[in-house]
């Protein structure tokens, strides 16, 4: 298996084709601005940030937005498409436990978004905890914190084998994405598969990469989030507005929107 910032790295080529980034912020942006709005919020980190579409999105509405992420192939691929929109966004290489050395000389965030499923790439509860004080640090006090992950609550229970397949052009060649996991119940761990088709002169071919997961639970979620110093924490089920609660049988998503204190 390779580690998550190498995993990364190789697919970061494909990010955007795996994202329907108009959809998605069309959808997620709503909830945002509400939470950023309530809480005062003009200067922002996209932590776990990837090909920085949030980090984008955040500055054409109007924030101080910054991002980082772990894998320097995706900051690369981020800083690029800043500079072709125009975008004055600047992005770091550091993975979140790491962000208190990064930003140290600055003044901090009034907000901290870590989305995209990214928490669970951590493989323990010290390593969840170490990556949510990393947040903290960078927050101002009373900053928020908004972190988007699937629910593992539902997903371990019915084990769903496959995520949506996405296609499109790169180079000039037809790819494909599929996504797909297989779970260890012993171990307490997810290998988490993205195969990749591409489509050349003699036909098909496919790579598939693989990195592994933590799930995680919304108990462990907010233990960890009281650990790294955060409270008044709120749990909703999606990104959506208005926001509907968490439901661990039902929801899609685990979102959790918490201050530091």
């Amino acid at each position: 298996m390779e580690h998550s910032s190498d995993f990364y790295d190789v697919l970061a080529p494909l990010f955007d084709l795996m994202t329907d980034w108009e959809a998605r912020l069309a959808g997620e942006g709503p909830f945002l601005r509400r939470m950023l709005v309530d809480h005062g919020a003009m200067r922002v980190l996209d932590a776990a940030c990837g090909s920085g579409g949030h980090a984008l999105a955040l500055a054409r509405w109007g924030y101080v937005a910054t991002g980082a992420d772990a894998s320097p192939v995706m900051v690369a691929l981020a800083e690029r498409k800043a500079t072709n929109a125009g975008l004055a966004v600047p992005f770091v290489v550091a993975d979140l436990a790491r962000l208190p050395a990064a930003f140290a000389e600055i003044v901090p965030f009034d907000a901290v978004l870590c989305l995209g499923n990214s928490l669970p790439h951590l493989l323990t509860q010290d390593d969840l905890v170490a990556a949510l004080r990393g947040m903290a640090a960078v927050l101002r006090p009373g900053g928020l914190l908004i972190t988007q992950n699937l629910n593992y609550d539902l997903r371990w229970r019915t084990r769903p084998r496959s995520l949506a397949l996405q296609s499109g052009l790169m180079d000039g060649q037809e790819h494909l994405v599929w996504r797909f996991a297989d779970y260890d119940l012993a171990a307490g761990r997810i290998a988490f598969h993205i195969a990749v088709f591409r489509r050349g002169e003699s036909g098909w071919n496919v790579h598939t990469h693989t990195t592994p997961q933590r799930p995680l639970f919304q108990a462990d979620l907010l233990a960890g989030l009281a650990a790294a110093g955060f409270g008044a924490a709120r749990s909703f089920g999606k990104m959506d507005w208005p926001a509907p609660g968490f439901e661990p049988a039902t929801s899609p998503d685990l979102v959790v929107v918490a201050r530091k204190m």
